[in-house]
Parts: structure tokens; C-alpha cells; sequence
């Protein structure tokens, strides 16, 4: 019985998740994947102080920001703003350290696949089946640590340099 309530939460969180991403307005993407990393979240990560929380969240956003802007084509315009707000990240991971740094990495990470995974399974049929094998991708992604981040960084490059 345990496993049915289980099956019915994980499908009802992920349709929640889709229907999120599927609403018009800034961000909701974002947040939508964020709500699907925390309520995965088994409280194994690290601990981080109200602060350190708040810093990380930011470098995160930060860190979106200053994609967003380095996208191709814009302007000047574009690339003054993406200069500073480059800046206000080198501040940030100054000010934050190493750690803090790599945790805002991660969880931009994270939250960049979840979107993808969220967005798969809703151009999926929504099944079971699929509810089965999206929530155990998102177990996996929860679970991944900035180690395992790292080496699999380090192996697609690698690939990448023995494919040229």
C-alpha cells in the first residue's frame, strides 16, 4: 500500500512540477524546479546556516543572471550588463569561499536538469511508467554530489577532446 501512496505523491508532485513550468510568467521554471529538488530532499546534504543559505541562493540566481546575459548576439548593452554582473559574482564568491561557491554550482546544476527532466516527462505520455523512471532520474539528481558533478564534468571534456 506504502508503494501505491508513493507511486500517486511522486505523480501528483510531478504534474504539479509540469503544470508550474507550463504558466506564463517569469521564473516559474526556476522554482518549479527547486520545489521538485526539496521535496526530494532526504536532509543527507550538508547543513548550511540561514546565511550561508542566503548567500548560496544568490549566487545561484547570479549565476543564471550572467548566462542569461552571455547568451549569443545582443549588444553592447548586453555585454556592459553581463560585465557587471560578473563582477557582482567574483564579490559574492569572495565574499562566500570555496565551498559555497561549488554548493551554488551544484544546485544551479541541479536545477537546469530538473527543468529538462520536468519538461520530458511532460511531453510524455505521463504514465506510470514514465512517472516510475522520472522520479527515479530525479532520485539520482538529488543524489548527486559536487564530486560526482566534477568527474562527470572532467569525463565529457575528455571525450570531447579525444572526438576533435
Amino acid at each position: 500500500m506504502s508503494g501505491d501512496d508513493d507511486t500517486t505523491a511522486a505523480e501528483a508532485s510531478l504534474r504539479r512540477a509540469v503544470e508550474q513550468l507550463c504558466e506564463d510568467g517569469p521564473g516559474n521554471g526556476s522554482d518549479a524546479a527547486q520545489e521538485a529538488v526539496q521535496a526530494l530532499a532526504d536532509g543527507s546534504g550538508k547543513a548550511w546556516t540561514p546565511e550561508q543559505e542566503t548567500q548560496i541562493r544568490t549566487m545561484v540566481e547570479q549565476i543564471r543572471k550572467l548566462r542569461d546575459l552571455n547568451r549569443p548576439g545582443g549588444g553592447w548593452w548586453r555585454r556592459r550588463r553581463a560585465w557587471r554582473a560578473q563582477g557582482r559574482l567574483a564579490d559574492l564568491m569572495m565574499t562566500g569561499g570555496p565551498e559555497l561557491v561549488n554548493e551554488a554550482e551544484l544546485r544551479h546544476w541541479k536545477n537546469h536538469v530538473m527543468v529538462e527532466l520536468l519538461l520530458e516527462f511532460a511531453s510524455s505520455a505521463m504514465k506510470p511508467e514514465d512517472t516510475a523512471k522520472t522520479y527515479g532520474r530525479m532520485e539520482t539528481l538529488n543524489a548527486t554530489t559536487y564530486e560526482d558533478y566534477q568527474q562527470a564534468k572532467k569525463a565529457l571534456a575528455e571525450e570531447k577532446a579525444a572526438a576533435s
